[in-house]
């Protein structure tokens, strides 16, 4: 739980996306005490970052590695693994005044956290998701090995989607409950965003806005209800996750439309329909992503010594006649003469 990427701003622009990395590994053997507390703790998170029984004399018993993305100024993901670890957001450094909220999800090799709050521990299970705010006194308790990710942003981003969000929310989201969708779905699509390496400006600004539309629709599903049918907040980012898993498995000849239906916990209906808003059906992104792939390992000087056929192979096409075919049709020259024009 509570893994808080590092603060985030209101101004809007960002050429690309940053990352950052911070780990235990990177700290002196000895006197390392401070720089864990203040350095990847209070600095960068915002945070009182300590084990769980507070023993800080051993980095062999003390290990914390994450990787941030900034994901220009309107967001930050941040993916760490850890041993058992206890976050505090105190009052002193509330003095910084950020009310940044964040998703967060603990996979523990036996559960997932513990947020403290108030005076009430709040038992998370490993797969239930904490919406919290920064302007909010807090403690986050992961009493196993684990990996966190976290999410970040503004408030006021998300108030201009809810104006009438509280000043520091706090939801807890367990397993099945009205929400969780939406903010699984924003943690995943924040991952792949992460990523990314070509990603900025104005393509950034909108992934980022899709974003908070899903933090948005996880904490008041009557927001995403009242927008139009041809604009779901999940289509996008939805869409994309899709994307990348059919990219990840090209080289699978028998990939199908019922396959990537199921991994993403959906309809063949609802994929085709997400394919039909951006102009195509599963079928011809699935042929062109292989020709586009085929056609960028023949012009590769590194693949020469992979035969036509394999490469066909290796893309995923089982008929290495139609192939051929296709691959003429679609760029105007054989498997053959694109390799030789490099």
């Amino acid at each position: 739980m509570p893994a808080e990427p590092v603060p985030t701003s209101a101004d809007s622009h960002s050429p690309a996306i940053l990352r950052a990395r911070i780990s235990t590994r990177d700290l002196p053997a000895s006197d390392f005490i401070p720089a864990v507390r203040d350095m990847l703790g209070r600095d960068t998170m915002g945070i009182d970052l300590r084990p769980t029984d507070g023993d800080m004399r051993s980095l062999e018993a003390f290990r914390y590695n994450a990787e941030i993305g900034l994901l220009g100024q309107q967001a930050a993901y941040l993916h760490s693994e850890h041993t058992p670890i206890h976050m505090r957001r105190t009052a002193a450094l509330m003095s910084d005044g950020l009310d940044d909220v964040f998703l967060t999800t603990t996979h523990g090799e036996t559960g997932g956290c513990i947020v403290r709050e108030g005076g009430r521990d709040m038992a998370v299970p490993s797969g239930g998701i904490v919406l919290l705010s920064k302007a909010r006194m807090h403690d986050g308790i992961i009493p196993w090995n684990a990996t966190t990710v976290g999410l970040q942003v503004p408030r006021a981003a998300l108030l201009r989607l809810l104006p009438g969000l509280e000043e520091a929310p706090l939801h807890i989201f367990h397993p099945g409950a009205p929400g969780i969708g939406s903010a699984a779905l924003a943690l995943s699509y924040a991952a792949l965003l992460a990523r990314q390496d070509n990603l900025a400006d104005a393509p950034l600004a909108s992934a980022v806005a899709h974003l908070h539309e899903l933090m948005a629709s996880a904490i008041d599903a009557r927001w995403s209800a009242n927008l139009p049918p041809e604009r779901e907040a999940a289509d996008a980012p939805r869409l994309a996750l899709i994307q990348q898993t059919i990219h990840a498995r090209l080289g699978d000849a028998a990939l199908s439309l019922e396959t990537i239906a199921r991994l993403h916990h959906t309809t063949p209906r609802q994929v085709q329909r997400l394919f039909a808003r951006q102009g195509t059906c599963f079928s011809d992104y699935l042929r062109e992503a292989r020709m586009q792939r085929a056609r960028a390992r023949l012009a590769n000087p590194r693949e020469r010594h992979h035969r036509v056929l394999q490469i066909a192979l290796d893309c995923g096409f089982d008929d290495i006649p139609a192939f051929s075919r296709a691959f003429r049709r679609r760029f105007g020259m054989t498997p053959s003469e694109a390799r030789e024009a490099g």
